[in-house]
């Protein structure tokens, strides 16, 4: 037996198959009556290894610790996790080691893969699937360009689910607690056919009221409601062969987290206010100068931004800490969610076994989602939004097969395979709107402008096809060394479709115009879409823009209705179809050194492994709509990974430490910016950042001191640096006077929505009496202060587009009863009530406004579990 089977072995017969990383969690096994730290299994080269021995940085949680830790959902996740990062909204926005995907649109794929039971979840609205009964969780770090690589520049996270039992059995679990929680899931294994036919039913709720509130709409929003059930089915005709069917479906029905505003001062090009500042809103009565900047002083009896916007900012930041906001729009998230899966598997012989992996899933995405007020204020300024019953309609269909085997005497290990997706999005309407506005203009003589309001449909079809062949084998090279290589070739393409509209210039210059025909001071010029200012005090008094206003309807989001017409009518040859097919190829090599016990001996380390490893990602192009300038191709991203990581055991197998330095390389990462079509409307789009790169490291320690007690600690450190970053950026002043935009660097700037270090600490202890097992435990996590800039205004301002940083205590008493029926917690999370933000973004350049979204305050309750058999 080598050295890799006889670890498995041992970690098998002590019942630690797919266990949770010891870094992370409660449990540990018993070796001749001392208590030792687990060996980890884990799947991260999709065969069952022990973690030690496996050269990849990996972190991973059985279902037990992941209550132990009080870890119900993916959100969780990132707290106990080093270098992973999932924001708590309804979809999951997750990030691993400072790569992830800001937008929650159809048209742009998240660079960390999602797993289920095998199955890939390719839109991250359907990626929190929390409710199922899970057995692990697993987070691989760095690019899975191989094995899982489909769009896994960042990583992969791999949950399997707990299978139907062999004999009849199930549990109830029940959690209540503030906030009105009230979550219920139930399980219940039949056996159908006696060791052959078995099946598992789950049904589950969870249910939570909003901790924020909007006095504006009177909504509650923060909530969580969401529903599901799920079948599993598995049949085991032979011995060589087995079935795993699963058929799951979820409902979700809550109000996402809203955002509140911080007005940002000379946030644009060399000290200019924002587009939106230097803008004369309705209700707006005085003069806005928006040529101020850092050369230019303010005008005499001018203001340097929009009274209006400011004034509405404010009073939305008053209302941040106490977990209120005032948006006007009314929010809500609706998600229906089919996922089916069929996995078979063929023990072909000892050497080798063919699984296949069937996925079929149909996503229906409604409601006003995705905090669609531009401005984030009571003020009807700029939103984009679904107008009625606009939904977003997902289907797919993948295929795996894969090739499973040993070779020369078991010293080398293979797995090969095919992998192909179909996915047909039919992603529905987004409406954009904005209030009548004008800017006042020098040259030299005074002028109104009458601005064009910001408004547009765009509605998308998508179709996507995805074919790969791959390859990854291991060889032991001695009884110490393993080489391992592999390599995917993938062909992604990208055929989308997009109806746009956009104003009706000439009817809408009709109306504003006759609106303000006769007003004093201005002399209207219809046909340029201006006014000569003959008497500015006059004209400021009349609140000409009110007027304007007065004379358009609303909609049912209270928001201005123009008239639209297709864009072909205005622009004959905008590209409405684009398609194209990318392919890549992406290999990885790694070389794994097992210090060899003669070295190891009298030195406290019971074993060792370090390992360097290369490896290559790919995620696929895009398409985005910028304006009257039609689609635009976003190219892929690529990503090169060098790592040299290290596993170590110490004393006796009660001390742990894991770790890992990399520095990944990108080309063309995929990006969100604010750019101007050449109509010189703002539009947030994707694009390509031309290079960039991290370098950084992980560390993950436990100890058991004593029987009773376990010590835990993570810790991550990114530096990240874009190293070619160059875009114009918008300037008031350039716009005005008819002049390129001015290209700036965005070299010197940090990466968004991710903190340079995070770490946690965590204390357990467990209390054996006659009335049952006790485990208290408590948690910190703390995260570096995060820039969570959009565009180059904020970059040039950190200090007005960065959230501090913070530190959450969570504590749990946890209870199971002598014969393990009962078990039982008391938790309370958030435990100081500590004020954060976890999200949205900082614009510096457009609205010059950053939208904050505050995290969750302290919560507490109670959980109970009932297993039957």
């Amino acid at each position: 037996m080598n050295r890799q089977d006889s670890r498995l072995h041992a970690a098998l017969i002590s019942g630690t198959f797919l266990t949770a990383t010891a870094f992370s969690s409660s449990m540990f096994s018993t070796v001749a009556a001392a208590q030792v730290l687990e060996e980890v299994i884990v799947t991260a080269r999709k065969r069952a290894e022990a973690m030690q021995d496996v050269p990849v940085s990996v972190t991973a949680f059985t279902g037990n610790q992941l209550r132990n830790a009080g870890i119900v959902n993916l959100k969780d996740l990132g707290y106990q996790t080093p270098g992973l990062q999932i924001d708590q909204s309804s979809a999951a926005q997750i990030w691993i080691r400072g790569i992830g995907q800001r937008d929650d649109g159809s048209r742009v794929d998240a660079p960390v893969g999602v797993y289920i039971d095998g199955l890939y979840i390719p839109r991250k609205d359907g990626q929190l699937l929390d409710l199922l009964d899970t057995q692990s969780i697993q987070v691989l770090r760095g690019p899975q360009g191989t094995l899982f690589g489909k769009n896994t520049t960042a990583g992969a996270i791999v949950i399997t689910t707990n299978g139907p039992e062999a004999d009849f059995g199930g549990f109830v679990d029940v959690r209540v607690g503030n906030y009105d929680r009230q979550d219920l899931k139930a399980t219940v294994s039949v056996p159908l056919i006696d060791q052959t036919l078995l099946s598992k039913i789950t049904l589950g709720s969870i249910s939570r009221e909003g901790y924020q509130r909007n006095i504006n709409t009177g909504q509650r929003a923060a909530s969580e409601d969401r529903k599901s059930a799920a079948l599993q089915l598995t049949w085991l005709p032979s011995d060589s062969f087995s079935m795993d069917a699963l058929a799951y479906y979820g409902k979700t029905d809550e109000v996402q987290p809203t955002t509140n505003c911080r007005f940002m001062v000379g946030s644009s090009f060399n000290g200019e206010d924002s587009l939106f500042g230097n803008r004369i809103f309705p209700g707006d009565t005085v003069p806005v100068d928006a040529y101020d900047d850092n050369d230019t002083p303010l005008r005499e009896g001018h203001v340097a931004q929009s009274p209006i916007l400011e004034a509405g900012c404010a009073r939305s930041n008053a209302q941040n800490k106490d977990y209120r906001s005032i948006s006007e729009h009314r929010i809500n998230f609706e998600l229906d969610n089919l996922l089916l899966g069929l996995t078979l598997e063929w023990e072909i012989s000892n050497d080798l076994s063919f699984k296949s992996i069937t996925g079929y899933g149909d996503q229906e995405k409604s409601g006003n989602f995705g905090n669609p007020d531009n401005d984030v204020t009571d003020e009807v300024i700029s939103a984009r939004y679904r107008v009625g019953d606009t939904s977003s309609k997902r289907k797919h269909l993948s295929q795996e097969f894969q090739l499973n085997g040993t070779a020369f005497d078991d010293r080398f290990t293979y797995t090969a395979g095919l992998f192909a997706m179909k996915e047909d999005i039919d992603d529905g309407t987004d409406t954009s709107s904005g209030s009548p506005s004008g800017s006042l203009l020098y040259v030299p003589q005074p002028l109104m402008l009458i601005n064009d309001p910001s408004t547009e449909r765009q509605t998308y079809d998508l179709e996507n096809t995805t074919y790969a062949v791959f390859f990854q084998g291991s060889y032991d090279l001695t009884d110490n060394l393993e080489l391992t290589a592999g390599l995917r070739w993938t062909s992604e393409k990208r055929e989308q479709t997009v109806d746009l509209e956009f104003l009706d210039q000439a009817a809408f210059r009709d109306i504003a115009f006759a609106a303000i025909e006769g007003v004093p001071g201005i002399v209207p010029i219809k046909a340029s879409g201006i006014g000569l200012v003959t008497d500015l005090d006059a004209l400021i008094a009349a609140d000409i823009f009110s007027l304007i206003a007065a004379e358009f309807p609303r909609d049912a989001n209270d928001q201005f209705v123009y008239d639209l017409v297709p864009a072909r009518e205005l622009v004959p040859d905008i590209d409405e179809d684009a398609s194209e097919t990318w392919k890549e190829i992406t290999p990885m090599v790694s070389l794994a050194y097992h210090l060899p016990d003669n070295l190891l001996r009298d030195s406290g380390v019971d074993a060792a492994m370090f390992y360097a490893s290369y490896g290559e990602g790919f995620k696929s192009g895009t398409f985005e709509p910028i304006g009257v300038d039609g689609q635009q191709t976003v190219e892929p991203e690529l990503v090169e990974n060098y790592e040299f990581g290290f596993k170590l055991d110490f004393l006796d197998a009660r001390m742990r430490l894991n770790g890992a330095a990399f520095r990944t390389n990108f080309d063309n990462m995929q990006l969100r910016q604010v750019l101007l079509d050449s109509g010189g409307t703002p539009r947030v789009v994707l694009n390509n950042a031309s290079k960039t790169r991290i370098v950084g490291g992980e560390l993950e320690w436990s100890w058991l001191p004593t029987d009773n007690l376990l010590l835990v600690a993570t810790a991550s450190y990114n530096d990240y640096k874009y190293l070619d970053f160059e875009e114009q950026q918008f300037s008031s002043k350039a716009l005005f006077t008819q002049v390129p935009l001015p290209v700036v660097d965005r070299s010197g700037e940090t990466f968004a929505e991710v903190p340079e270090s995070t770490f946690s600490l965590g204390v357990q202890y467990t209390w054996e009496s006659s009335w049952g097992t006790f485990v208290p435990r408590i948690d910190y996590s703390y995260v570096d202060e995060i820039f969570m800039g959009l565009d180059a205004g904020s970059g040039q301002n950190p200090d007005q587009s960065t959230f501090d940083d913070y530190g959450l205590v969570n504590a749990r008493l946890g209870w199971s009863s002598p014969e393990g029926r009962f078990e039982g917690a008391l938790y309370v999370t958030n435990l100081t009530d500590e004020f954060y933000y976890m999200g949205a973004a900082a614009v510096g350049d457009s609205t010059g406004t950053f939208q904050t979204t505050s995290g969750l305050p302290r919560m507490y309750g109670m959980e109970l579990r009932y297993s039957f058999e």
